[in-house]
């Protein structure tokens, strides 16, 4: 004989703990998914607000003349140097650290603004 069907127990946890668990289990979508849920639902917490920064979809920031550039410099630099620069963001041109912090804007601002001989590479460090 059949067994009824079991009612589900509605999901206690905040959106921010969902959200986490969502991303641990690299489940990306379903996580962008939830904030954009989260968020028409008049949810706004901090921690809310840095989720949706982080899941963004990437930005194209604009074009570079180099083609192709060799970025080993810069990826030698991130493995040196991974462990200082947790949950930020950095610019890093050639074997330097341009700018960091855990606002992207301030910085792609500020490699903007330092003259350099190639584009930085920026990225989030995990």
């Amino acid at each position: 004989m059949a067994q009824p069907l079991r009612k589900l127990e509605p999901d206690t946890r905040s959106y921010a703990e969902r959200i986490r668990e969502l991303v641990e289990q690299d489940h990306v979508g379903a996580a962008r998914k939830l904030v954009a849920e989260a968020l028409e639902n008049g949810e706004h917490g901090e921690e809310l607000l840095q989720w949706q920064r982080v899941l963004a979809p990437a930005r194209f920031l604009g074009f570079s003349d180099e083609l192709d550039p060799d970025r080993t410099p810069e990826l030698n630099w991130v493995t040196a140097h991974r462990g200082e620069y947790r949950g930020q963001w950095v610019a890093v041109a050639e074997d330097r650290l341009v700018a960091h912090s855990e606002d992207i804007q301030e910085v792609y601002s500020a490699a903007k603004a330092v003259k350099l001989n190639r584009r930085p590479l920026l990225l989030y460090i995990e």
